[in-house]
C-alpha cells in the first residue's frame, strides 16, 4: 500500500508549497507539499473504504504520509492507534490537525496522562486536544482540573508554550475570569503570558472588525 499512496501523494504536489512549508515545520520527514484538503480527502476515502489496516501499520518518512495516517486515526477517533502515533508527532502541523472528533473517557484519560509527558509535542497535543474537544464542552469542574495540569508542566518548550498561550486565548472568549487568573499565575511564565495576551487582542481585533 506504502508505493501506491507515496505515488498519488506525491503526484498531487506542489514543490513551491513544499518550500514555504519547510520554512515553517521543523520535522525530520520528507515534505512534499500537499495541502491538506487533499489529505483529508483521500483519508476521507480511505475509511470509506476500510482498507486501511495495511496504511495506519506501516512507516514513511514523507511527512504528508504520516500527516494522512494521523487525520484518518482522528477520523477513526482511535485512541489505541493514537497512542502509538502520537509519538511519531515532531511538528505543530500535524499535532493540531489530528484531535479526535469526539469525546470519550479513554480519550479524557489519555489527555490528562499525554500532559504529563517530558516530550514536546506529546505535551503540546494534549494541551490543543483538550482546547479543541473538551474546553467549555464537557465539565467545568473538569475544565478546572485541566488548568492545575496545564500549572504542572515544567518544560517550556516553544510550542508547549505557544499552546499554552493558546489555550488562554481560547479561554479568555469563555469565562475571562478563568482567564486572567491564568495570566496571574506564577505558575504560567512571562513568555506564555505575553503570547496570550497578544492573541487575546488579535481575537479581539477581529471579532470587532466583523461587527
Amino acid at each position: 500500500m506504502i508505493d501506491w499512496i507515496i505515488d498519488d501523494i506525491k503526484k498531487n504536489s506542489d514543490p513551491i508549497r513544499a518550500k514555504f512549508q519547510k520554512s515553517l515545520c521543523k520535522t525530520k520527514y520528507e515534505i512534499v507539499g500537499c495541502t491538506n484538503p487533499y489529505l483529508r480527502n483521500f483519508a476521507k476515502q480511505l475509511k470509506k473504504s476500510k482498507d486501511y489496516e495495511d496504511f495506519l501499520n506501516s512507516e514513511s518518512n514523507v511527512y504528508e504520509y504520516v500527516f494522512m495516517q494521523g487525520i484518518l486515526i482522528s477520523y477513526l477517533n482511535d485512541v489505541e492507534r493514537m497512542k502509538d502515533f502520537i509519538y511519531k508527532i515532531d511538528d505543530w502541523g500535524i499535532c493540531d490537525c489530528t484531535h479526535l472528533q469526539k469525546q470519550s473517557k479513554e480519550y479524557l484519560d489519555a489527555i490528562f496522562d499525554w500532559v504529563k509527558s517530558d516530550k514536546e509535542f506529546v505535551t503540546r497535543y494534549a494541551v490543543i486536544s483538550y482546547m479543541c474537544v473538551y474546553l467549555n464542552k464537557y465539565d467545568e469542574k473538569m475544565d478546572d482540573k485541566f488548568i492545575e495540569e496545564i500549572y504542572k508542566i515544567n518544560h517550556h518548550e516553544y510550542y508547549v508554550d505557544m499552546a499554552i498561550a493558546w489555550f488562554i486565548q481560547k479561554l479568555y472568549s469563555i469565562n475571562i475570569e478563568k482567564a486572567n487568573k491564568m495570566l496571574e499565575s506564577d505558575k504560567i511564565n512571562d513568555f506564555t503570558k505575553k503570547k496570550a495576551i497578544s492573541k487575546i487582542k488579535d481575537s479581539l481585533r477581529e471579532r470587532k472588525s466583523r461587527g
